[in-house]
């Protein structure tokens, strides 16, 4: 079913004139007032410190969607610049917040509508807003708050945020964003999951040899690099985006559809992960170059590709290996994961297992591998189903889109929870500490390559080899 909102909203962009609203946000909106997927009446605030005048923003805002859709038609930009405005403000002033309100009453003509406010800013500054906005919002608003990605930067800052947060708004009114889990490919896990039996019973713990999901980019760090190297891969991307994933494909299918109960599941896999502390169960490696590169201390140490070996300490999980890799400047950009099948006792060694095998990017598609061996041959015949996981409907959405249009619905399944995060950050911090405490230092790798040569270590402990899509 198409989604769309038919309700008025107010959305304000904290940080419009940085790099998120630009790439992401602008070309979603867009996106979703090019679909049909908008209300006749909105308002969007951009609220930045920048001096800018209204035609200025307003240019910004066209520019930034016409980077991402080239024949953007202007009747719709259009459409969407006469409800553009801004505001120029102070995120640490109080005063400033209460006059932004003023100009919401007085833009929208004081009606009572959900507003939305998204947090398009450093982790930096996230405390000041959310202070600002809880104490000059009213009991009676429909204030929902929208904060993306990272949520701290270890165990102890996440909680720390959590009460922070707490301290100012509900938890039904914070909006967790990671967006990845706003990706249709991503979606279709659980989806496939739930509705389809065969599927369901061919990933349970009892019957899986392993589990291994990849993440590979073919880019290297580019403008973010400031950050990145303060944090590495391993913070960047496996603390929530593959962690999340893990999740949805190895916890139990909720009972119901409500968001708690989703939560629930994941939690219950993402507080049971387990690295066990040994170099035999990590690979760090840094492309050749990394250096090199504008910002980046001469002495980085940071990892751009990491192999972890982890467990999840549950019974129907036991001593099934989950082999995680993420990197920079591979070979290409391929996220994938596969499920690999045990075999019968009967089963040679030689024999290929059965697989399944779910394609992220750059092909959104499930594959079913299976093994036929005629007895006249000597040779094992593989025979695969494949079925596409794309959206293919012309009402396709970004996954920013697909998420603003989640947070107008008050849909949280797509979101996250601060138990979640915390859960995540505990095993992210057991390894990272393990790194610094043993002064574990990169592997140089060559770009375009497919990362370390030891990585191959990590699944050969348990006779096993990734598997590579060509």
């Amino acid at each position: 079913m198409i989604k769309q909102t038919k309700k008025p909203f107010v959305l304000t962009i904290f940080g419009a004139s940085g790099d998120l609203a630009k790439l992401k946000l602008f070309p979603a909106i867009y996106d979703l007032a090019a679909k049909n997927h908008l209300p006749s009446s909105f308002y969007l605030i951009g609220f930045a410190r920048s001096k800018f005048t209204q035609s200025k923003f307003k240019k910004l805002f066209l520019e930034a969607v016409r980077n991402t859709y080239p024949k953007a038609k202007k009747s719709i930009i259009d459409s969407i610049t006469k409800n553009l405005h801004y505001f120029q403000g102070q995120y640490t002033d109080k005063q400033d917040f209460i006059k932004l309100k003023e100009f919401i009453k007085k833009t929208t003509s004081n009606k009572r509508i959900p507003s939305l406010a998204y947090l398009s800013v450093p982790p930096t500054i996230f405390q000041d807003i959310i202070k600002n906005l809880g104490e000059t919002k009213n009991k009676t608003e429909d204030l929902r708050l929208i904060v993306e990605k990272p949520f701290g930067e270890d165990t102890t800052s996440a909680t720390e945020l959590f009460h922070f947060v707490a301290r100012y708004f509900d938890e039904e009114e914070v909006y967790l964003l990671d967006h990845y889990l706003g990706k249709t490919a991503v979606q279709s896990i659980l989806n496939l999951r739930h509705h389809n039996r065969l599927l369901n019973l061919m990933l349970k713990g009892p019957a899986i040899s392993n589990i291994q999901i990849t993440a590979a980019e073919k880019v290297g760090v580019t403008e973010r690099i400031g950050y990145f190297d303060k944090v590495g891969t391993i913070k960047d991307m496996l603390q929530s985006h593959l962690l999340q994933i893990l999740a949805l494909i190895t916890m139990s299918i909720p009972i119901t559809e409500k968001h708690q109960s989703l939560s629930r599941e994941k939690i219950s896999i993402l507080s049971a992960l387990n690295f066990i502390a040994s170099k035999r169960n990590l690979v760090t490696g840094q492309y050749q170059g990394y250096k090199n590169e504008k910002k980046v201390p001469k002495d980085s140490k940071t990892e751009t590709f990491a192999a972890l070996r982890l467990f999840i300490d549950r019974e129907s999980w036991y001593r099934v290996p989950i082999y995680i890799r993420t990197g920079k400047q591979l070979h290409k950009k391929h996220t994938y994961i596969v499920i690999e099948l045990k075999k019968f006792a009967f089963q040679s060694k030689q024999e290929p297992p059965n697989r399944v095998i779910f394609e992220l990017y750059p092909n959104e598609q499930l594959k079913i591998k299976v093994i036929n061996k005629h007895q006249q041959s000597i040779d094992y015949n593989q025979l695969t189903t494949t079925a596409s996981i794309a959206c293919t409907h012309k009402s396709c959405l970004s996954e920013h889109g697909l998420l603003l249009l989640d947070v107008l619905g008050k849909n949280r399944n797509h979101f996250l929870n601060f138990q979640e995060i915390i859960a995540t950050w505990r095993i992210t911090d057991k390894i990272t500490k393990f790194i610094k405490t043993n002064k574990i230092k990169p592997e140089l790798y060559k770009k375009g390559s497919s990362g370390p040569q030891t990585q191959k270590k990590l699944t050969s402990i348990d006779g096993h080899n990734w598997y590579d899509i060509k």
